[in-house]
């Protein structure tokens, strides 16, 4: 049975109210009338007369039925309340859905949230919003393509979290101004952008999106992960984005931390990053398909300041700690594990990088305030371009020699084999070294964020290491 419900249309049921509530008929066994809290299958305010706990068995149409059993609620257009979508239903975005400015978004653990395939689906969350979307590791919350056992990369948009955090944009006269987010139709809430580095727009946690990227036009597609001008007062972790025909992540400037990010088969990079991008990452995987017919310009990560390559300011100049790059193994075709460019300023420390044409390409004016050390290069075609011997390969940064960089001691790169034996396999996450890769490994920061113990080289210290389980990682080729 399924209820359809504008968004707008929530101001009906008031504030803290479940999507499509008046459909209470339509409820497992688990939660009787009395109950109907959501661990018996019920909603969060009570579906009965009484309210209160529920039942703990979750019947037939409660929390942990498949989703494809579960009452189907279609949301669409605006959401101006709080609303809250439980886990005793699924829910199918249509078209883009946008939650306005004051407005709240929370999803409870458990629940799957579908993308319609012919619209543009999409979830934006505007500045002066909050989304709480806190999944755990065996219920995760999953946003996916309602095409089932045929979804493709593309069918929908994805999720999209604009924030008020500063950027670096400026309009005609040089003047602070406001972003427009790539990807999305309504272009009148696609701003974002502000002053406010600790801004809050909620919390995401063992998420999974998947399937997204949907074009509205050539190259102006949505990523999986959107986070626009998103302030460090946002909590991002464990989040993983899988077939996607755009980036897995992408961040447009703001402050927003992350650990713990898994990206498989992305259309274009792992991770992206522009406009002025400050942020911290740790525990970052990038496994990019070898199988992708056509490799393209596709990274691990690329990071830029701006389009132009300005000085702009903020600069973008994020920080990475134990990241895994896995690449296509492809001798052609310009496919980097890390192109850093336009300007933009980075830490990489703790790396392993594998499987791509060149592992690091840096470009444009900036190089000389990039650091990449601690790292361990192994299985790319070239550890860099040799721009210094000249044709076939051009300079594009000044004489910089990148090889010479990499190499130097002062930097503790290493290039020997880590026996890490799964960047190549896209049905088991196997990333682990068999021993931990501490030579040379660096200290991450003991600043309240990174993880200061975390002083190997990699996302995974060992095979015992098991940040990467649980129902919310589904790591398979389709």
């Amino acid at each position: 049975m399924s209820t359809r419900l504008a968004a707008a249309a929530l101001l009906a049921l008031g504030c803290n109210q479940i999507l499509g509530t008046e459909d209470y008929s339509v409820r497992g066994d688990g939660g009787s009338d009395s109950g109907g809290g959501v661990n018996g299958g019920g909603v969060t305010n009570g579906g009965g007369d009484e309210g209160g706990s529920g039942g703990s068995g979750g019947g037939a149409m409660g929390c942990d039925a498949p989703a494809d059993q579960k009452p189907v609620v279609t949301v669409e257009g605006e959401i101006t309340a709080d609303v809250t979508l439980s886990c005793d239903r699924t829910y199918k975005l249509t078209g883009e859905v946008f939650v306005e400015p004051g407005a709240k978004i929370t999803v409870e653990a458990g629940t799957t949230i579908f993308g319609d395939k012919t619209t543009g689906a999409a979830l934006v969350v505007m500045p002066g919003a909050q989304i709480i979307a806190n999944g755990t590791a065996d219920r995760p919350i999953v946003f996916t393509s309602a095409g089932g056992e045929f979804a493709d990369p593309g069918d929908w948009g994805g999720v999209v979290i604009l924030g008020r955090a500063p950027i670096n944009q400026r309009d005609a006269n040089g003047n602070p101004t406001q972003g427009q987010v790539e990807g999305i139709l309504d272009t009148a809430n696609a701003a974002y952008g502000g002053d406010d580095a600790e801004d809050s727009s909620g919390s995401l946690r063992y998420v999974r999106i998947e399937y997204g990227g949907k074009a509205i036009a050539p190259n102006n597609e949505l990523n999986g992960l959107t986070l626009a001008g998103v302030g460090r007062g946002t909590s991002i972790d464990h989040i993983m984005v899988r077939q996607t025909t755009d980036d897995c992540f992408e961040f447009f400037g703001g402050t927003v931390d992350a650990k713990y990010l898994l990206c498989q088969a992305p259309g274009d990079d792992g991770i992206d990053w522009d406009n002025g991008y400050g942020g911290r990452l740790q525990f970052v995987v990038v496994q990019q398909d070898p199988s992708f017919p056509m490799p393209g310009d596709m990274n691990g990560l690329e990071g830029d300041n701006d389009a132009a390559g300005s000085a702009n300011t903020p600069l973008s100049e994020p920080t990475l700690y134990n990241i895994t790059l896995c690449g296509q193994n492809y001798t052609m075709g310009q496919q980097y594990g890390a192109l850093l460019r336009k300007n933009t300023q980075a830490h990489l420390l703790n790396a392993f990088v594998s499987g791509f044409e060149a592992g690091v390409d840096l470009r444009d004016a900036g190089s000389a305030s990039i650091e990449i050390r601690s790292s361990r290069f192994f299985g790319n075609t070239l550890l860099a371009y040799d721009e210094m011997g000249g044709a076939p390969y051009n300079d594009d940064d000044g004489l910089f020699d990148e090889i010479a960089f990499l190499n130097d001691a002062a930097n503790q790169n290493s290039f020997d084999d880590p026996n890490i034996p799964g960047c190549n396999d896209m049905e088991t996450l196997a990333l682990a070294p068999a021993e931990p890769l501490v030579d040379g490994a660096a200290a991450p920061p003991d600043d309240g964020f990174f993880d200061a113990e975390a002083s190997y080289i990699g996302a995974f210290r060992d095979p015992a290491d098991d940040w990467a389980t649980g129902a919310w990682v589904s790591w398979k080729l389709q």
